[in-house]
């Protein structure tokens, strides 16, 4: 377990611890207010009632409802532990049908070492302090360690119903870039997952598909070599999939019919390069199943080499210990939710199946535990939550639910802040329970009475709500609840860790 306190997150420490398609509409930044018009609004939180849990709510493309509350709980199995399968990985053929595509082999020089930068926003200043509340490590006088990025925040958001994503960037809510996700214009994208450096974003298509997109102009590659970084500046300007040199790989995990869960690993920070090496990529796949379902065949984890795009390893859940299908019936959606703990293991939640999976990073075996609901997050302490939010205790394989009324909302995803409070969605707004002492604390209304599925927390604190199939993406200050409001979207669902905020926790102040 890591214990170091770096980068943007280290000032905050001593606190404590959206398928109905919708108008695009104009590229537009808005401050809070029911009517969506200009000026900041202050929003009083008001603690309302309502069964702790998740109500009905449907994911895109007409997916089944979030289960009940009582359909996820339930007492904590005997964990079940299986090391990796020895079968080669069937997912290394990356190429795709499309000759036109410029991008969908990882292997091909076109992924340059994307460890390479042309502006090392490290370098060491010629005046160090002793300040002991400095958050920085110098190493030789060649770079300062820094755990994170804080030089640019963006939110990565699934445009599912048009197969995009978009960039947006957290400080000035301006979007700066939209991308196709599959060389063909298909996959309904949904989970999104940024690198512990900011500088990537990997989406994974429910179709199947896992495509890398480069944050920043200086590492993307001139693959025309016109001196030109060719890419798009903005929802209105979408490029073809083969043309956007932003693009830097596309895995089409072609043997497999569904794949959601996506989260990065840290990786380990290199104080010779001041950059971090080794970042690795894990997801899930099922197959036997239409497009974005799966069959009676088990469950897929892959990791993915993060340079690259191929697939480093591969285990089989078989479907007797953790079934990809809904209850008992043939077809279903297999594993939804996923997050990193400080020590790099994988966690998902498979829906519909009240089982929940840990992966670990150092021996590829897995543990299967009753429990879960939607959406799932690890904190700092690397401590899991599902979105009702209950908590996860791994040493002691114990559950703890909230403590007062937080009305659940269907599903949703769920984040911690900087403030060691859990946050997920309610009904139609979010809310928060503390950490420590499971005690709900406020709930925040947002206009209209939508589901806001989509929650993260950026690398500044501030509480992000994505509106479940609709147009707007709310950014919440965490003291005032005050809200800014982004409207560009088109049909959007979308929940995980789209702005980074989670890895860089778990990664930079686990306890």
């Amino acid at each position: 377990m890591k214990n170091r306190i770096c980068g943007p997150w280290a000032p905050f420490v001593v606190l404590s611890t959206t398928l109905t398609l919708a108008a695009c509409g104009d590229d537009s930044t808005a401050t809070g207010s029911d009517s969506g018009s200009d000026g900041s609004t202050t929003t009083t939180a008001t603690n309302t009632s309502g069964d702790p849990g998740t109500d009905t709510g449907t994911e895109s493309s007409g997916e089944p409802t979030a289960g009940s509350e009582s359909e996820s709980q339930g007492s904590t199995e005997e964990p079940t532990t299986e090391g990796p399968t020895t079968e080669e990985p069937t997912t290394t053929d990356q190429t795709t049908d499309d000759p036109t595509d410029q991008t969908t082999d990882p292997t091909e020089a076109t992924t340059d070492d994307p460890t390479t930068t042309t502006d090392d926003p490290t370098t060491t200043t010629d005046d160090p302090t002793d300040d002991p509340t400095d958050d920085t490590t110098t190493t030789g006088n060649q770079c300062e360690q820094q755990c994170g990025n804080d030089e640019w925040s963006y939110a990565w958001i699934a445009n599912s119903g048009e197969h995009t994503v978009t960039k947006l960037d957290t400080r000035t809510l301006v979007e700066e870039g939209r991308y196709r996700t599959r060389p063909d214009g298909s996959g309904s994208p949904s989970r999104t997952s940024v690198s512990i450096d900011g500088r990537a974003v990997v989406i994974a298509n429910r179709f199947g598909g896992l495509t890398k997109i480069w944050a920043r102009q200086e590492d993307c590659i001139d693959k025309n070599n016109d001196g030109i970084i060719q890419t798009s500046t903005g929802k209105n300007d979408v490029l073809p999939f083969d043309q956007d040199e932003c693009i830097a790989w596309h895995n089409p995990f072609s043997d497999y019919t569904v794949q959601r869960p996506v989260a990065w690993t840290s990786g380990v920070y290199n104080e010779e390069t001041c950059e971090y090496d080794d970042q690795k990529i894990w997801t899930t796949t099922g197959n036997s199943g239409s497009p974005g379902q799966c069959g009676q065949t088990g469950i897929w984890v892959h990791r993915v080499n993060g340079d690259s795009g191929e697939v480093e390893d591969t285990i089989h859940i078989p479907h007797a210990e953790v079934p990809c299908t809904i209850g008992n019936i043939e077809w279903g959606l297999g594993p939804y939710g996923a997050a990193v703990d400080p020590d790099n293991n994988m966690w998902f939640f498979v829906w519909a199946q009240s089982k929940m999976v840990r992966v670990d990073h150092e021996t590829l075996e897995y543990e299967v535990f009753s429990g879960g609901s939607y959406g799932l997050t690890v904190d700092t302490m690397g401590r899991v939550w599902d979105d009702i939010p209950r908590r996860f205790d791994y040493q002691s394989q114990t559950w703890s639910s909230p403590i007062g009324d937080i009305p659940g909302a269907g599903g949703s995803g769920v984040a911690e802040d900087l403030q060691g409070r859990i946050w997920s969605a309610t009904q139609g707004g979010v809310g928060w329970v503390d950490m420590e002492t499971m005690v709900v604390g406020d709930i925040i209304p947002l206009p209209g009475n939508n589901l806001y599925r989509g929650i993260s927390v950026d690398i500044d604190g501030f509480i992000w709500a994505i509106q479940l199939g609709g147009t707007s993406a709310y950014k919440i200050d965490p003291e005032t609840y005050e809200y800014e409001f982004y409207d560009g979207l088109n049909s959007p669902y979308t929940y995980s860790d789209m702005t980074g905020g989670q890895l860089n926790k778990v990664t930079c102040i686990p306890m």
